[in-house]
């Protein structure tokens, strides 16, 4: 059967326009273009960010997208920004979710001075497809602390998981990143260790802050292209095909793999 896969960090609904705007509607509109069976969302919540107050819609984020959608959806709360937000990653699909759970990754117990850090979640999810398939999505920290204990989560659940498995999300590594190596043993690539297509950012010709540019190493703003945006699945999907969508709704874009499942 055919299926179509989709990883999209949303920016919590934030554009990357030359002049930044908020509004989900357009984090829906990409959506409906891209058509997909699985969508996994990072960056899902309605907090004051980056200069916007609190945005207002009814109900959370996760629930509108798959209201529009005509979708079913789980929310996987990493933690609750200001105490009252809540944050994390989310689940669209086309597909019954049989169950679902967040599991959280620890926090470094050593920090950084100056670092930031977040407490990160992944959400675990087994859809009546297949005769079964666990899809995992996650948005793995911006310090290698973080990033070895998301990558030591992530594989422990593999490990356990009897059904075939998908994993998707903004996992903040470039395809050489050491501390990432043990997922492509684990499980397939969908470009097989490519850097390329870039996923971030959307819009080249924005100015990339300053932090952001020291934890992405990045010291030539004009060649600030990224893939650290992944989808890995078990072997019995054959990857037929791989497109990043161009569209400045977030600062990501969204990554999407057709498959043809096997078995």
């Amino acid at each position: 059967m055919k299926l179509k896969v989709a990883t999209y960090n949303t920016q919590s609904g934030r554009s990357n326009d030359a002049v930044s705007v908020r509004n989900y509607d357009s984090i829906v509109r990409v959506l409906q273009e891209v058509n997909a069976d699985i969508v996994g969302l990072q960056e899902v919540g309605k907090h004051p960010t980056a200069g916007f107050p609190e945005y207002i819609m009814e109900g959370e984020p996760t629930e509108y997208i798959a209201e529009k959608l005509q979708a079913n959806s789980y929310f996987a709360q990493a933690e609750f920004f200001y105490g009252k937000y809540p944050y994390g990653n989310s689940l669209i699909t086309k597909y019954p979710i049989t169950s679902a759970k967040t599991v959280l990754i620890p926090d470094p117990v050593e920090r950084v001075d100056n670092g930031y850090y977040q407490t990160r979640s992944i959400l675990v999810a087994e859809l009546d497809i297949c005769g079964g398939v666990t899809v995992l999505v996650s948005h793995f920290g911006l310090m290698p602390e973080e990033k070895k204990n998301a990558v030591e989560t992530a594989l422990k659940l593999i490990n356990e998981i009897k059904t075939p498995i998908l994993l998707m999300g903004d996992l903040n590594m470039t395809a050489d990143d050491e501390i990432l190596a043990p997922l492509f043993q684990a499980l397939q690539d969908t470009v097989n260790g490519a850097k390329e297509p870039f996923t971030w950012p959307s819009n080249m010709e924005k100015e990339v802050g300053d932090y952001e540019a020291k934890i992405k190493e990045i010291s030539n703003r004009s060649q600030a292209g990224r893939k650290i945006d992944y989808i890995f699945a078990s072997k019995n999907f054959k990857v037929e095909n791989v497109e990043v969508v161009q569209t400045r709704a977030s600062d990501h874009m969204p990554y999407v793999v057709d498959f043809t499942v096997q078995g």
